[in-house]
């Protein structure tokens, strides 16, 4: 795939200027999922949040591994 004749190796999705406080996009593209998230200035605490964000991914994979 090629954008403007730059070819590209993966690409994010995201609404911008929407109302809401938080925005969150996923897309999966050729094997890969790309999460963008959005928030309202001040609206979370970007270093908590992305401890919680690493906490979760860590759980998440730990169950994964798990089951197999």
């Amino acid at each position: 795939m090629a954008l403007a004749n730059h070819p590209i190796k993966s690409l994010y999705f995201m609404v911008v200027g929407v109302p809401q406080s938080l925005t969150i996009t996923m897309v999966s593209y050729m094997g890969k999922l790309r999460i963008a998230v959005g928030t309202e200035k001040g609206y979370i605490d970007p270093p908590k949040f992305k401890s919680s964000i690493e906490n979760a991914f860590e759980m998440i994979l730990k169950a994964a591994h798990e089951t197999v």
